[in-house]
């Protein structure tokens, strides 16, 4: 294994688990980042500045090192692998099967083509057509950018008068000028992470989702493993995932799914053609599988056979959390929780003087905490008692009088 090179596109923070856990399983682990100060870099064997969407940087780098395997952890990332690989004659996901993993619009023709159980919807490309397609598929309704990642530019939509503000929303953060307008399935939703070995796929973990208390934005504020549901519901979703993944085109590689759980099923929301982002990967599907991701990823994309049967289900918790509304000063008692028995990680990241208030997107939350216990409940309380360490420090908004 020594003389084996892993390229991994991205060395953030959320990167850099995946680094340390390949590194001591014997890879040589090179990374690129288009942040020159990227934290994993000091955690690698090289590196290099490239953007990961940069396919012809990634091709020489690659080259230099003599990669065996490319490793992408995020959707740009997918885009840029499935061009560089086949390049350098190495396994990755076909290009096409790449597109379809990040385009919400193609996505959803390839599981209609396949039969699979999803929300009614139409993609369209004129920001002008998508009042007639709300029409049609009625409301509530989710509008999102066919193209981007995050939740940017994904909202929610109540009634014919939110739509306005929801166009202008999806239209500013849209990568491809096509629109995804689906309806809106009531019900929990779960986060579903695998692997997909010669055509067999693997799930791994499984949580509900708690969402963001907003009537707009669709951001969650908790991931809670093993997810809760009947064992007919799971096996279901299980079932309906497979299907999609395959239906998609992953024969090797990682999946990172959503669905909607209600009394009626499980219907598909999105799927992608990579890991979960965040501390997913590198950290929480161990946790709670007793599988590590990294390291199972990169011998399925170096053709080698790895055992992907989970180990056992615990629990896990990936909680975010933002400071009160008003204007941050100030936070105490970060070393505090950060010691407390059962976390794993734990960071906010906010400037003094910033405003708060709803978050609009999976970027801007400013505060996590990632735990473990041998069940759910127990890795949540662990989450539950470190952030009730923390006192934050606010100034009031100002009134509209003062504003003026």
């Amino acid at each position: 294994m020594s003389e084996r090179s892993l390229l991994q596109l991205g060395a953030g923070p959320m990167m850099v688990r995946s680094i340390q856990l390949l590194r001591a399983a014997g890879w040589r682990v090179f990374t690129v980042d288009r942040d020159p100060h990227a934290p994993g870099f000091a955690f690698a064997d090289g590196s290099a500045a490239i953007d990961i969407a940069d396919v012809e940087g990634i091709v020489r780098y690659a080259s230099e090192i003599r990669a065996d395997v490319i490793l992408p952890v995020n959707d740009p990332g997918v885009l840029a692998a499935a061009e560089a690989a086949p390049r350098l004659g190495l396994r990755c996901v076909p290009l096409e099967v790449a597109r379809r993993s990040v385009d919400k619009g193609l996505m959803r023709d390839c599981w209609a083509a396949a039969g699979l159980p999803q929300p009614r919807y139409q993609v369209v490309d004129d920001p002008g057509r998508i009042p007639a397609a709300a029409g049609e598929i009625g409301f509530p309704l989710v509008l999102k950018p066919a193209l981007n990642w995050g939740s940017r530019g994904v909202s929610f939509v109540a009634d014919p008068s939110a739509l306005p503000w929801a166009i202008d929303f999806a239209h500013a953060h849209c990568r491809n000028g096509r629109y995804v307008v689906e309806a809106a399935i009531p019900g929990t939703e779960m986060t579903i992470e695998g692997l997909v070995q010669a055509g067999r796929p693997q799930v791994l973990a499984k949580s509900d989702k708690v969402p963001q208390p907003h009537p707009r934005y669709r951001v969650a504020t908790a991931l809670n493993y093993p997810a809760r549901f009947s064992a007919e519901q799971l096996r279901r979703a299980d079932e309906v995932v497979a299907r999609a993944a395959l239906a998609l085109g992953i024969r090797d590689g990682a999946f990172h799914c959503e669905c909607m759980l209600n009394e009626r099923g499980v219907f598909l929301l999105e799927m992608a053609a990579r890991p979960g982002g965040g501390h997913i990967f590198g950290q929480i599907v161990e946790a709670v599988s007793g599988v590590s991701m990294p390291l199972a990823l990169a011998s399925i994309l170096l053709g080698e056979p790895v055992a992907l049967t989970p180990r056992f289900q615990r629990g896990a918790c990936y909680r975010f959390f933002a400071p009160p509304p008003g204007i941050f000063r100030a936070v105490r008692g970060l070393d505090e929780a950060c010691r407390l028995p059962g976390v794993l990680d734990f960071g906010f990241s906010l400037e003094p003087g910033r405003v708060v208030g709803p978050v609009a997107s999976d970027a801007d939350r400013p505060g996590f905490v990632v735990t473990r216990g041998e069940t759910r409940e127990e890795a949540m309380a662990v989450a539950d008692r470190a952030i009730a360490r923390l006192e934050f420090v606010m100034d009031p908004l100002p009134t509209p009088a003062q504003a003026r």
